[in-house]
């Protein structure tokens, strides 16, 4: 019996669901249109809790591209089984867990200001901590001449709980910015 794994998909994706403009948008818009788009009308002030919103906003998007690669490479594999097993570990190894480790070393740089921002911050940092654990688990488990679908599914559990506490973060994060506007 040949036996097979998926891997889910649980990395994030979130540059689209968190930032203002969408990552097409913000590499074909022109940057007044993005300023138009993602600024308050001109009669609004701009309170000290949306200018903390909005710079964190900017620093993530200053690093989305490592998790969106990440994820993309991972979300690209399908099914993990003895046939594949090297490509989906080569994968890991070359593009998904440096990519992801970038993003995350970078994620763990940016120090929000604002209590709420603060602590949705928090839900992202464990989230991607998670997430991150789980690409290694899964690529240890790919190592060896068999695949170790004990590491593997442990590996899974991480994700999905990574999953969790980013979702977390995204549905706070969104909520709090409809509070601020």
């Amino acid at each position: 019996m040949k036996k097979w794994w998926s891997l889910s998909l649980s990395l994030a994706l979130i540059g689209s669901a968190v930032l203002p403009v969408s990552a097409f948008a913000a590499e074909t818009a022109p940057a007044q249109q993005q300023a138009a788009e993602t600024a308050p009308a001109a009669t609004e002030e701009l309170t000290p809790a949306m200018i903390a919103a909005l710079d964190y906003a900017d620093a993530l998007e200053n690093i989305i591209q490592y998790e969106d690669k990440a994820a993309d490479a991972f979300n690209s594999v399908g099914m993990v089984s003895a046939s594949n097993r090297k490509a989906v570990y080569s994968k890991l190894n070359n593009i998904i867990v440096p990519n992801y480790s970038k993003f995350y070393y970078h994620l763990k740089q940016i120090k929000p200001s604002g209590k709420e921002v603060t602590k949705l911050h928090n839900y992202y940092l464990q989230g991607a901590a998670l997430q991150l654990e789980g690409m290694q688990l899964i690529k240890k488990s790919l190592y060896g001449a068999k695949i170790n679908w004990t590491t593997y599914n442990q590996g899974q559990t991480k994700l999905k709980s990574g999953k969790a506490k980013i979702d977390l973060f995204i549905n706070g994060f969104e909520k709090y910015m409809d509070k601020l506007q």
